[in-house]
């Protein structure tokens, strides 16, 4: 059952100008159809309601930061408490709840990922990042929530200002806080145990396997469709199918077939949304060698089959030219 959540009107009170809006506007079972409101696929407002909303997931990106008491949000067994300022990035398709206090402020930005997945070594870098990334004052060793934080203040200005360009301007701000944290990643200076990679205590070492295995994604991402063995990848990376193997899974906490897996599923989902092609013309156009192995795989990751999925992006795009 689909759920309209009303938008609210604007409140006198409310700072920055932002229209006051319900958290989820519309609901069917645990998947929030997002309407942005404009075809950039971008949206961003200032929430006061107090409201808990439950387990939902979306195919957007979406950034939380508190400016005003704290604010709760709970992943799985995971309940990150944000105090005025943090930063909360959540990837497209992660299951998350959301508490509120009764009185308090935060900011929710939320963006289609599929201009920066049309970069070549941003498609990479976002497979690298962690379902759930928690950037805190109190951490920044890096300074890396600094300049996320300089960013958001940016973005916030840009939205509310409209200037000229406002909307190229926010996704180029969009892009180098990712690059940022990416670069972050790579050098292994977070300290925080969700975005650390597991790999040896050398850092040039650390650094070195890292681009390697960096440039082993943009292989897969350059001839995912084809029939790709794990024994090639490693061949072009300069290892051994074994030492190969470990090195990847520690950079990118996944193993080679799942991230080959969840290219050829992010391809599919792109042809699902964007052509007429049959779910068999997809699976083959994906990588994948067989239609069974493709629905198999696809539910797997996704959650529901593909045509299912298809049914459901064909809502999120309703919605986005409304």
């Amino acid at each position: 059952m689909v759920r309209p959540l009303k938008q609210v009107a604007k409140s006198a009170e409310m700072r920055w100008g932002w229209w006051r809006q319900r958290m989820i506007e519309i609901l069917e079972g645990t998947h929030e159809t997002i309407n942005y409101g404009n075809p950039l696929g971008l949206r961003l407002f200032h929430n006061v309601d107090y409201e808990d909303y439950p387990e939902h997931w979306h195919t957007a990106i979406e950034i939380i930061m508190p400016i005003r008491e704290e604010y709760t949000v709970i992943v799985g067994s995971k309940k990150y408490c944000l105090k005025e300022g943090d930063i909360l990035i959540i990837n497209p398709g992660v299951l998350h709840g959301l508490e509120a206090p009764p009185t308090g402020e935060r900011i929710i930005l939320q963006f289609s990922d599929y201009l920066l997945y049309s970069l070549k070594e941003m498609e990479t870098l976002l497979n690298v990042l962690p379902p759930v990334l928690y950037l805190s004052e109190e951490e920044d060793t890096q300074r890396l929530y600094s300049f996320v934080k300089r960013q958001m203040d940016s973005i916030i200005v840009e939205y509310d200002e409209e200037k000229t360009f406002f909307n190229a301007v926010i996704y180029a701000k969009l892009i180098e806080i990712f690059v940022h944290i990416g670069r972050n990643v790579i050098s292994g200076g977070r300290k925080n145990k969700n975005a650390t990679l597991r790999t040896e205590n050398n850092p040039e070492k650390k650094k070195e396997y890292m681009e390697t295995i960096m440039s082993a994604c943009n292989y897969i991402n350059q001839h995912y469709q084809e029939a790709l063995s794990l024994e090639e990848v490693a061949e072009f990376s300069g290892f051994s199918k074994f030492h190969f193997t470990r090195i990847f899974k520690q950079c990118m906490n996944l193993t080679f077939y799942e991230y080959l897996n969840q290219k050829r599923i992010s391809k599919a989902e792109e042809l699902l949304s964007t052509t007429g092609e049959s779910v068999t013309e997809i699976a083959m156009s994906s990588g994948f060698s067989s239609i069974s192995a493709f629905n198999r795989t696809f539910k797997s990751i996704k959650g529901c089959s593909p045509s299912e999925y298809r049914g459901k992006i064909s809502t999120d795009e309703m919605c986005r030219k409304k």
